[in-house]
């Protein structure tokens, strides 16, 4: 896998502007969407406390499938990210951000190597999980690239 960079566009922020991975020497594996839900909780409620523990919630479940399938936190190629529309979103978005970047970071993976996935970030109506404790307000599917 190649992170790609060109300062012909705006600097990326958490993410690689592009990752380059090649199909020969990778498995590709497509992550359906994932919340914030906690298996390790009776009932697999979200967890509670909002977009940050939602996300780190959601990237460690992701995380769990990539190792299934013989991966690690460096198969991530890229993230498509669901944030759920609020009245403050420049809270919402650093709380989401910073538990993003954290979670990456613990395995060597950032801005500053330039080795983040790739991603897309929207703000969405309703993020279609609910639980009477607290509203699903991240969700994000993801492809990695496994080496052969």
């Amino acid at each position: 896998m190649q992170n790609i960079f060109t300062d012909k566009t705006p600097t990326p922020g958490a993410y690689s502007q592009g990752v380059l991975v090649d199909p020969m020497n990778h498995k590709i594996l497509f992550l359906a969407g994932q919340t914030g839900n906690d298996k390790s909780r009776d009932g697999e409620p979200v967890v509670e406390g909002g977009y940050g523990p939602q996300t780190a919630q959601v990237l460690k479940n992701m995380l769990a499938i990539v190792e299934e399938a013989g991966g690690d936190a460096s198969s991530f190629v890229a993230m498509d990210v669901f944030l759920k529309d609020c009245k403050d979103r420049k809270k919402s978005r650093e709380d989401y951000n910073s538990a993003y970047c954290e979670f990456f970071a613990q395995y060597g993976i950032t801005r500053e190597k330039g080795n983040m996935p790739a991603r897309c970030q929207v703000w969405v109506s309703e993020v279609p999980w609910e639980y009477p404790l607290e509203d699903t307000m991240v969700e994000i599917r993801g492809i990695a690239a496994i080496p052969r």
